[in-house]
C-alpha cells in the first residue's frame, strides 16, 4: 500500500452545473443496518454509509473506489496509483485539490492498494466544512481534468516515492519475494507500478481508465463523526445524486493462482544494515472460512513476545525481530512472515530454524492457549477500531476492497468462534514447503499439493452472519479550552505528582492515559546517556512476579494498549483502556513501572535489538544526515547526557553495556514525584484518584531533580554532506536555531510564518516548490518548535528527492527562502494559515489521547488550555505586518545549518 499526505479548495453550491438540475428530489431508504452503521443506496449505484456519533466533535469524510493494482492491465501497472495523486491536482472547477484541503487545517490523505483506492479527510464537525467535503468528492468523482500538464508536474514527485521505496532492503525484498510468489496474478505487481509503465503512461488511456473506474456504481461514500444524518444524506443525494449512472458495465477479475508445486526463491543483494528472511504461503481470499485460522496461525508464529518465531529466534539471540501477517484481499492472497537478523548472525542456522518452526506445525500444532491469545488479540483490535470512528472508516475501506464493508464484522466473528480443529486443518493444508516461497526447488516424484484456492463471493460468506449490538455512543463534548478546563480536575499529590483527571462518557467507554516523568539533573546524569536511555525500554520486559510474555498477556486480556518510552532524563507511558479494566490495567502498569526486574535475558534481546536498529540506520541519508547535523549543532561533551554520538560509538557503547548498569540507573533516578499523569476519558474520577493516590502516591526518585536546560544552538551557516552509496534516494535537513520561547510575542507570528512556508502541507511555499512546481521531492517542508521553559527555539527543514537533483534542490530552498524574507506573506495566505492553525488545534482537542498528552505538557508548564485559547486569539488577530515583521527579525537564511545525506556520485 502507498500513502501520500495532500490538501484542499474553494467549490460553489453544486459541483456540475448540468447535475444541479437533475439532483434526486429525496433522500434514499435505507437498505441495511448492522451495529450503528447505516447503508443507503442511491439510484446511481453509490453505496453510501453513515456512522453518526454525536460524541466525537470531529467528522470523517472517505470515499472509496473499487479499483487497485489488481485491475490494471498490461502495460497500465501504476494507473490506480497515478490517478491517486492526480487526484490532488486539477479538476474542472479546481485549480488545486490538495492545496484546498490544506488551506481548511482539515486531515486528508489518499492510499492505493491492491483491491481498492481511496481519499478520507478529518475535520472538526461544521456543517459548512461537511457541506464542502461532500461538495469536493463529489467533484472528483468525475470531474478530475488528468491532464498531462498535471502528470508532468507529479511525475518526479512519483519518481521519488519509487526512489524512497528502494531505499527499504526489507520492503524491496518483500515486494520481490511477492513477485515471484505469483506467476499470473496481479497481486504479484508492486501497487505503485512498473517505472516504465509510470513514466510512459498514454494520457488518453489513463483518462478511460478514469472514467471506467471513478464512478458512482463503484464507489462506496462514509460519513462517520458528528452530523446530522437526515441533512448529511439529503446532501449527498444532491451532489453525488446528480451523477449519472454509467453505461459501462465492469467486469470481474477471474486469474486465479495455479497450485505452486515447489519451492521458490529469491535472493536480493543490496546495502543494508541488516539480514532478513521471508517466507510466503499461498492462502484463500478474504472471505474465505479459512481466513480466520490464519490469522491465529500468524499470531502463533509471529507474536511479540509470545509467538513460536520470536522464542526460537529472537530470544536465543539467533535474530532480532519477527513479525508476520495475512493478507485481507478479495482473491487469494499470503500468509507473511518476516524475520530479521544482524548483519553477522548466522543466515542459514535462522532460516533453518524458521522452516522447522513453521512447516512443522502438523506435527506440533496450534494450542488452545495460542488460540485464546490470538483471539484476545482480535478482540482487543476490533474493540479499538469501532471505538473511532476514523478508524472505522479506514478499516471499512479495507474490507470494501475485500469485497463488501461487513465482512469486516464476519471476520471479527470469524475469529471469536474459530475452532483448534479448524485452524490447525487449515496450517496441514496451506502451509507446506511445497506452498512455500523462499527459495529453493527441489523435484520430487510424489508432490504433496496444496489445494486449489477458489473464488468465495461476500454472499457466501454473509449467508449465516448475525450482526451483534451496536457500540454504545459517548456524550455530545464541547472541545473548546474553556470546557476542557472546566471539566478537568487537577490535583498536585503531596509527593510533588501532578494529576489531571476529564471524566465523560465516551464512545465504547474508552480511556486514554498519558504518563510523564522527569528525573536527575545536567550534573548527577553525566555519563549515564547510555544506561539511562536503555532502562524505559527494558522497564516493561519483566516484573517481580511476571515474564514479558505474562505482561502482554495480562493487557492483552484487559483489552488494553500500553507503551513505556523515554531517554535518559523522561521517561513515558501510555494506557487505552476501558472503563471496566481501568483499575487492572493501572494496577499493572504500576506494576510494571515500579517493580522492573530487567531480567538478563531481555538485557541481551534488547540489546541485540538496539543495535541491529542502529546498523540498519546507518546507512540510511535520513538518519545519517540527521546525526550529523545534531552533532555539529549540539557540540555537548561525551559525558553530557545530551550529547550525540555517531552510529558507531553508539553501537560500541551498547555492547560495552550491562545489565547493572542499567538497574543501578533505575534505582536512583526513576519515581513519579516529579512527574504528570492525565487521563481523559469514561471513569470515575473520585476512584481513580484515589487509586493513582495508592499506586504512585509514595514513589519518590532518590536522585535529585533540577529540569535539564536545552539552550538554542549557537552554531551558524553549517554545510554537512554524507557521501551513502546505493541509495537512490536522499535527504536534506536543516536547522535555523532561535533564541524564542514559546510565549514570546512573536511566537505567533512565527508560527503563522512557518505555516505559509513549510508547514502547511500542500498550501506552503516550499511544497509549492519543489513538489508542485519543480516535481523533485515527495516531500518537503518546514516545522518551528519552542520551548515552554526558556529561549530555545528552531525552525527545522526537510526534503527527499534524487541525488542527482540536489543543485535544484538547494536552490530552490535558497530562492524560496530569499522571497520569502524580502516579500514576506500576502493577505490570502495569511488568512489560510490562521484557519487552518485553529482547525488544527480543534481537531486536536477532540482527540481524547491528544488532549491527556497536552494535560502532561501543560502541567509541567503549569498551565492550562487557556494558554492555547489566548494563542489562537493572538493568532487570529495578527495583521500582515506583523507577521512580515516577524519574518525579517527571525529568518536568517545565511544562518540555516544544512546536513544531506545520499549518493551524490
Amino acid at each position: 500500500m502507498t500513502a501520500h499526505w495532500h490538501r484542499t479548495f474553494l467549490f460553489v453550491l453544486c459541483v456540475l452545473p448540468s447535475f444541479c438540475a437533475n439532483a434526486t428530489s429525496s433522500p434514499p431508504a435505507q437498505i441495511d443496518e448492522i451495529e450503528g452503521i447505516h447503508e443507503y443506496r442511491l439510484s446511481n449505484g453509490l453505496q453510501v454509509l453513515l456512522i453518526p456519533d454525536p460524541s466525537k466533535p470531529t467528522v470523517t469524510v472517505n470515499v472509496t473506489y473499487r479499483v487497485g493494482s489488481r485491475m490494471e492491465s498490461y502495460g497500465e501497472t501504476g494507473m490506480a496509483h497515478l490517478l491517486e495523486h492526480l487526484m490532488f491536482k486539477s479538476t474542472k472547477n479546481m485549480a488545486n485539490v490538495g492545496a484546498e484541503l490544506s488551506k481548511r487545517g482539515m486531515q486528508f490523505n489518499g492510499t492505493t492498494s491492491t483491491d481498492r483506492t481511496n481519499y478520507f479527510e478529518t475535520f472538526p464537525a461544521d456543517a459548512k466544512q461537511l457541506s464542502w467535503a461532500l461538495k469536493t468528492e463529489a467533484e472528483r468523482m468525475t470531474g478530475a481534468r488528468v491532464i498531462k500538464q498535471d502528470l508532468d508536474s507529479e511525475m518526479t514527485v512519483v519518481r521519488n516515492e519509487m526512489e524512497l521505496r528502494e531505499n527499504s532492503p526489507i520492503g524491496i525484498l518483500v515486494e520481490k519475494a511477492t513477485a515471484a510468489a505469483y506467476q499470473w496474478h496481479n497481486y504479484g505487481k508492486s501497487t505503485v507500478g512498473a517505472r516504465s509503465d509510470v513514466e510512459n503512461v498514454n494520457i488518453p488511456h489513463l483518462q478511460a481508465f478514469y472514467r471506467k473506474y471513478y464512478q458512482p456504481d463503484d464507489a462506496t461514500l462514509i460519513v462517520a463523526g458528528a452530523f446530522d444524518p437526515a441533512t448529511t444524506l439529503a446532501q449527498i443525494s444532491t451532489d453525488f445524486g446528480a451523477i449519472p449512472k454509467p453505461k459501462r458495465a465492469l467486469e470481474p477479475t477471474y486469474t486465479l493462482e495455479p497450485v505452486q508445486d515447489g519451492e521458490r526463491q529469491v535472493s536480493l543483494r543490496r546495502i543494508g544494515g541488516v539480514q532478513a528472511l521471508f517466507l510466503g504461503y499461498h492462502i484463500p481470499a478474504s472471505a474465505s472460512p479459512d481466513t480466520a485460522a490464519f490469522e491465529v496461525i500468524a499470531s502463533a508464529l509471529a507474536d511479540t513476545p509470545n509467538g513460536r518465531l520470536y522464542k526460537r529466534l529472537v530470544e536465543p539471540g539467533k535474530a532480532t525481530q519477527v513479525y508476520g501477517w495475512a493478507s485481507r484481499q478479495a482473491e487469494p492472497g499470503l500468509l507473511n512472515l518476516v524475520v530479521l537478523l544482524k548483519k553477522d548472525d548466522p543466515l542459514d542456522d535462522a532460516q533453518a530454524i524458521a522452516l522447522s518452526t513453521v512447516e512443522g506445525l502438523a506435527a506440533e500444532p496450534i494450542t488452545a492457549a495460542e488460540l485464546q491469545r490470538a483471539q484476545l488479540q482480535s478482540d482487543k483490535r476490533f474493540d479499538e477500531i469501532f471505538s473511532d470512528p476514523r478508524r472505522l472508516c479506514l478499516a471499512l475501506s479495507e474490507a470494501i476492497g475485500a469485497g463488501d464493508w461487513r465482512l469486516l464484522f464476519v471476520l471479527r466473528d470469524r475469529v471469536k468462534g474459530v475452532t483448534l480443529e479448524q485452524v490447525n486443518a487449515s496450517a496441514r493444508e496451506w502451509i507446506k514447503s511445497s506452498n512455500r516461497t523462499l527459495g529453493r526447488f527441489i523435484p520430487t516424484d510424489a508432490p504433496d499439493r496444496a489445494p486449489v484456492a477458489r473464488a468465495v463471493s461476500p454472499q457466501e460468506a454473509l449467508k449465516d452472519f448475525k450482526p451483534g449490538t451496536a457500540i454504545g455512543t459517548g456524550e455530545i463534548f464541547d472541545a473548546s479550552p474553556a470546557n476542557l478546563d472546566a471539566r478537568t480536575r487537577r490535583v498536585t499529590l503531596a509527593s510533588g505528582l501532578k494529576l489531571a483527571l476529564l471524566s465523560k462518557k465516551t464512545r465504547g467507554e474508552t480511556v486514554k492515559l498519558r504518563f510523564s516523568m522527569h528525573f536527575g539533573s545536567e550534573q548527577n546524569l553525566q555519563n549515564e546517556r547510555v544506561a539511562g536511555g536503555l532502562a524505559p525500554r527494558l522497564v516493561g520486559l519483566g516484573t517481580k512476579t511476571r515474564t514479558r510474555a505474562q505482561i502482554e498477556d495480562a493487557f492483552d486480556a484487559l483489552k488494553t494498549d500500553w507503551s513505556v518510552d523515554g531517554t535518559a532524563w523522561a521517561a513515558s507511558a501510555r494506557l487505552d483502556a476501558k472503563r471496566v479494566n481501568l483499575k487492572e490495567a493501572l494496577t499493572l502498569l504500576a506494576e510494571v513501572l515500579r517493580e522492573p526486574t530487567f531480567p538478563p535475558s531481555e538485557f541481551d534481546q534488547l540489546v541485540r535489538r538496539e543495535i541491529a536498529d542502529l546498523e540498519s540506520r546507518s546507512t540510511e541519508p535520513r538518519a545519517i544526515a540527521g546525526v550529523k547535523l545534531l552533532r555539529t549543532a549540539e557540540p555537548y561533551p561525551a559525558s553530557d547526557v545530551r550529547y550525540t554520538a555517531d552510529f558507531a560509538e553508539q553501537i560500541r557503547l551498547l555492547k560495552d553495556l550491562n545489565r547493572d548498569a542499567v538497574a543501578s540507573f533505575y534505582q536512583k533516578f526513576w519515581g513519579a514525584n516529579n512527574a504528570e499523569l492525565a487521563i481523559v476519558g469514561d471513569f470515575d474520577p473520585d476512584q481513580v484518584q484515589a487509586l493513582v493516590t495508592g499506586l504512585f502516591g509514595d514513589w519518590v526518585s532518590a536522585g535529585s531533580y533540577l529540569r535539564l536546560s536545552r539552550p538554542a544552538s549557537t552554531v551558524f551557516g553549517q554545510q554537512l554532506a554524507s557521501a551513502i552509496r546505493d541509495k537512490p534516494n536522499a535527504f536534506a535537513v536543516g536547522l535555523l536555531p532561535l533564541q524564542l520561547e514559546d510565549s514570546d510575542a512573536d511566537y505567533p507570528a512565527l508560527l503563522v510564518a512557518t505555516h505559509v512556508l513549510g508547514a502547511g502541507g500542500f498550501d506552503s511555499r516550499l511544497t509549492t516548490r519543489l513538489r508542485q512546481k519543480d516535481g523533485l521531492s515527495y516531500g518537503a517542508g518546514a516545522n518551528l518548535s519552542a520551548s515552554n521553559f526558556e529561549p530555545s527555539g528552531k525552525i527545522s527543514f526537510y526534503a527527499s528527492f534524487a541525488p542527482q537533483n540536489r543543485v535544484r534542490v538547494q536552490q530552490g530552498f535558497a530562492e524560496e527562502l530569499a522571497r520569502f524574507v524580502s516579500d514576506g506573506i500576502d493577505a490570502e495566505e495569511l488568512a489560510n494559515a490562521k484557519k487552518a492553525i485553529v482547525a488544527r488545534h480543534n481537531t486536536s482537542r477532540a482527540d481524547d489521547a491528544a488532549v491527556a498528552g497536552t494535560w502532561t505538557v501543560w502541567l509541567e508548564a503549569n498551565r492550562t488550555f487557556e494558554f492555547e485559547a489566548d494563542l489562537e486569539t493572538k493568532v487570529m488577530s495578527l495583521t500582515l505586518d506583523q507577521v512580515n515583521a516577524a519574518v525579517r527579525k527571525w529568518i536568517e537564511p545565511a544562518r540555516i545549518d544544512w546536513s544531506l545525506g545520499g549518493d551524490f556520485k
